[in-house]
């Protein structure tokens, strides 16, 4: 049964994805048994209304352990990527966080906050604004 999923990998980069299916693939997501994910929406039409999503179905994951977001070259920005910030910081079990932004309109400033937000975590950020870090 999906419902006993403890990995996942999602790749649809590249795709038609606009944000009506990138919200419905995060409903989707809301596994509490998933420890491990990969989630690549890359070169798609998602943004924020699929990260706002994205952000809802993970926060039952409470079992989260890795995570691997790859949007980069989509529509997401900072209301998108601080939801999802928001999210990851009350996951209990997340250790590492790996998030590709480049080309977003996600802005230095959200990095810079999300560099501090998610400091307890194993944290790689590529924003292409120039801030690449990897935070222990």
């Amino acid at each position: 049964s999906c419902d006993k999923l403890t990995k996942l990998a999602v790749m649809l980069y590249g795709t038609k994805l606009t944000n009506e299916g990138g919200q419905a693939l995060a409903a989707e997501l809301n596994r509490p048994e998933l420890q491990d994910l990969e989630v690549w929406l890359g070169g798609t039409k998602v943004g924020d209304e699929t990260a706002i999503a994205l952000g809802e179905s993970l926060r039952h994951c409470l079992k989260l352990k890795k995570l691997k977001l790859q949007m980069a070259f989509t529509k997401l920005g900072d209301t998108g990527m601080n939801a999802i910030a928001a999210t990851l910081a009350g996951l209990p079990e997340l250790t590492t966080t790996r998030l590709d932004v480049l080309r977003t309109k996600v802005s230095r400033k959200c990095v810079a906050h999300l560099k501090f937000q998610l400091q307890h975590l194993d944290l790689s950020i590529d924003s292409g604004c120039g801030i690449c870090c990897h935070v222990m």
